[in-house]
């Protein structure tokens, strides 16, 4: 869509008059003990039927368009009230009373309307019972309104400018989202699960189911601990809120993107035991690259069962089909980086799509014992399917170097991860100490079965050796659409030249202390891990057992009860499957996290700040052997500091903002190549800085009208594998923005992306005598329309 078409919308929307749509934030707590939040209370907008539930910490955000409006708030066994919001006071605090009278107590409460960018608390899926704010821990929450207002689609599209230090490694871009900080890859999860496969994956989130995104900065016993020092991020997916609601969200932009999304969120029965909720979405878009295209679908359904009070099952199926031209928009050149244009493409259109099938399933078992204690079993299951050929270049050609020699490249691949899990909740009150008590055990097989990096177009040259055949490309004068031939494993995947597997378990305890008034927490943790990883590489078989025992000491003290510092100290490692070239077996990457940090919440928890400074050691890291693409290299030791700032929420009335900075300086301490030793780890950026603005213009003639404005930035940027003699990377600046409307049930916005259409790249690197980048798209808009009945 052209900008000229965005203009016209945009005047056509000035036409309208509308009354503003709000967010209402509170929190429910039991009258009896303050302290004490009050999980699943039902929240109703009175005279409607929108409403929503409290959270495990008793948080709540619920959308109104009245300028007065009031809502009813209930829960089993306490008195419900009915509460008119008035004025300018955020959140609302509501102490529900036991139920020993009857009646329906009304009360008026003063409250400001906003956009719920700072979220307080994080999802029951982390397994967390403490508030963000004595976390001795950075950990930073993005919501789906802050998605939207950007206008990303899914995890690979932007999120991560809303987290001090996170990059992306932008290749095969549809197989995982590859995001680094803190000098390390971080890991995955999807509703607290390790759903992460032995390589690529998991399939980017789609935004049509993402509730929040959770960054947890450091390691994460209370998670799982299997994961890079660096961190790990946690997607939240779209649950059953037993309100019926319905929703629908269309996307158009450049390049012929097309994008449906439809919520439907709703009840089986007149006593809301069985709850669903329905998210479909499809998508077709071509690219600025040359013969690129994707096409996209979504189907996820998910179930409730609310057997009582305080027990409930959740069933959830995500299903994601994949069709696109490009495994990966790499390009390569032998003048430098970003010496090509931007559409410039190394892909023949003659080849067929890559296929992808990607299968996700959980089922979770939640009950309270009690008021202080309770039990959640979760279990899940993911498969992924992909196929493809693509063309690729390993070298330079030396007879002509503006000659690339491409050749086709196979890859079948069949990626499984099956994962369960069981924790317990408790807390115990005494006269001057408080302690929750987090105790669990996680259990995790992953497989992966494929025929990769295949080279099957190939002939026989005169002295009798198999040489690749090549479909040579003048990068000043290309030619396309040459007939290159297709190619099947035979025999599939039970013919593959790879079988992986990884294995294991792990037992944990986690307990944090507090003291002195509830200003102190100490939190103490330990968990062991067994680890079996099982390898056939090219009929080169090895196999690894590994035990190891990590512990976790975290503190916590409030100046204020706003205002706390912590400090934590952490370990953790990574099983990794593979091979040496030397036959041997890879061991598991092993972690250190030393951190201290500040946080702050400002005027009554509208917006954050979050200041942490670490300092990690890695051990056993593990690379891309250059030689051969099917091993790999055991490369040594690294260490990473740096300091990092998050700042979040409604800074000044109607302003939204997300600023982060992080400072980073990683290095390679040890290597089996002595002119790596403090060299920069892969993927290193010295200076991140992102800053998201979001303003809803004031008067009541403009008040439905937003603006955002935005830019990303890195400086000091390395490359993706490390080399002895390091190539200048150019820094990275883009300039985004755009304006937003609503009114009673529709919301609109116009969002424009490199706005000074700068010719950017990411994730370069120099081999055998090429630059490799990924180019950047150029000046692009983006519409959104969003439509909740």
């Amino acid at each position: 869509m052209t900008l000229r078409i965005v203009g016209v919308i945009l005047l056509g929307l000035f036409c309208f008059s509308s009354q503003a749509q709000h967010f209402i934030k509170g929190r429910v707590k039991e009258a009896q003990s303050p302290q004490r939040p009050l999980a699943g209370a039902s929240i109703q907008l009175t005279g409607t039927t929108q409403g929503t539930v409290s959270n495990d910490e008793g948080y709540f955000e619920l959308q109104s368009t009245a300028s007065s409006p009031s809502i009813t708030v209930s829960h089993v066994g306490y008195q419900t009230q009915r509460i008119s919001l008035t004025g300018n006071t955020t959140p609302i605090e509501i102490n529900l009373v036991a139920a020993t009278a009857q009646g329906l107590k009304e009360v008026t409460v003063t409250s400001r309307y906003y956009k719920p960018y700072h979220l307080n608390t994080v999802s029951s899926a982390l397994r967390l019972q403490t508030p963000l704010i004595n976390l001795s821990q950075n950990i930073q929450e993005i919501s789906a309104e802050v998605i939207y207002d950007q206008g990303s689609f899914n995890m690979t599209d932007g999120i991560t400018r809303n987290v001090s230090g996170v990059i992306r490694q932008e290749v095969s871009n549809n197989l995982g989202p590859y995001m680094f900080m803190r000098g390390g890859q971080i890991s995955t999860l999807r509703n607290g699960i390790d759903l992460t496969p032995i390589y690529r994956g998991p399939v980017p989130e789609d935004a049509a189911i993402i509730d929040r995104v959770e960054f947890m900065k450091g390691p994460s016993l209370f998670m799982n601990n299997i994961g890079d020092p660096a961190g790990t991020f946690n997607v939240l997916t779209k649950q059953p809120t037993g309100t019926p609601q319905y929703s629908a969200t269309a996307m158009l932009g450049s390049w012929n993107l097309y994008r449906l999304a439809a919520d439907v969120d709703g009840v089986l029965d007149t006593q809301k035991k069985f709850q669903y909720r329905l998210n479909v979405m499809g998508m077709t878009s071509q690219s600025f690259v040359k013969y690129d295209f994707n096409r996209r679908l979504l189907v996820a359904p998910v179930l409730k069962y609310q057997i009582s009070d305080r027990t409930s099952l959740t069933a959830e199926y995500n299903y994601q089909q994949f069709s696109y031209a490009l495994f990966s928009p790499i390009v390569m050149s032998p003048k430098g980086y970003a010496t090509l244009p931007r559409d410039f493409t190394i892909h023949e259109p003659t080849l067929k799509p890559y296929h992808v099938r990607d299968h996700t399933a959980f089922l979770t078992f939640t009950h309270a014992f009690s008021k202080n204690w309770s039990l959640t079993a979760r279990g899940a299951l993911m498969q992924n399917d992909y196929e493809g050929i693509y063309m690729w270049v390993t070298g330079v050609n030396a007879a002509n170097p503006n000659i690339l020699l491409r050749n086709p490249k196979y890859d079948l691949a069949r990626t499984q991860v099956y994962s369960q899990q069981a924790f317990i909740n408790g807390k115990i009150w005494t006269t001057d100490l408080t302690q929750q008590i987090l105790a669990g055990v996680d259990v995790n097989q992953k497989r992966f079965r494929a025929d990769s990096y295949v080279t099957y177009d190939t002939y026989t040259d005169a002295a009798g050796k198999t040489q690749p055949t090549y479909y040579p490309l003048t990068i000043d004068a290309p030619e396309y659409r040459v007939e290159i031939p297709n190619y099947h494993t035979p025999g599939g995947l039970a013919k593959g030249n790879t079988k992986q597997s990884i294995d294991y378990y792990s037992v944990y305890v986690l307990d944090e202390l507090t003291f002195w008034k509830e200003k102190l927490r100490l939190t103490l943790g330990g968990r062991y891990t067994s680890v079996n990883t099982h390898n056939n590489v090219s009929s080169v078989l090895t196999s690894s057992k590994d035990q190891l025992f990590t512990p976790r000491v975290g503190l916590s003290y409030s100046i204020q009860p706003t205002w706390s510092v912590y400090a934590l100290y952490d370990q953790t490692l990574i099983p990794q499957a593979g091979i040496l070239a030397t036959g041997e077996a890879i061991r598991p990457l092993e972690g250190i996290n030393r951190e201290i940090g500040m946080k702050k919440d400002w005027l009554d928890g509208r917006w954050n700040t979050t200041l942490s400074v670490y300092h990690i050691h890695r051990s056993n890291i593990v690379a891309t052997d250059p030689n051969n693409a099917l091993y790999r290299l055991q490369v040594g030791k690294t260490h990473a500091k740096g300091i990092e700032l998050d700042v979040v929420g409604e800074v000044l009335p109607g302003l939204n903002a997300v600023i982060n900075y992080a400072y980073n300086d990683s290095k390679i301490d040890s290597d089996v190549n002595p002119q790596l030793i403090g060299a920069r780890t892969p993927m290193y950026v010295k200076h991140v800085q992102n800053t998201w603005l979001n303003y809803h213009l004031p008067g009541s003639k403009l008040s439905s009208f937003s603006v955002s404005a935005g830019y990303q930035y890195q400086g000091g940027r390395g490359e993706r594998y490390t080399t002895a003699t390091p190539h200048s990377s150019p820094d990275y600046f883009r300039l985004d923005g755009g304006i937003g409307w609503h009114r009673k049930h529709l919301k609109v916005n116009v969002l424009v992306n490199n706005i000074l259409n700068k010719n950017l790249i990411a994730t370069p690197w120099f081999r055998s005598g090429l630059y490799y980048w990924v180019p950047q798209a150029p000046i692009n808009a983006r519409l959104s329309i969003h439509y909740v009945l």
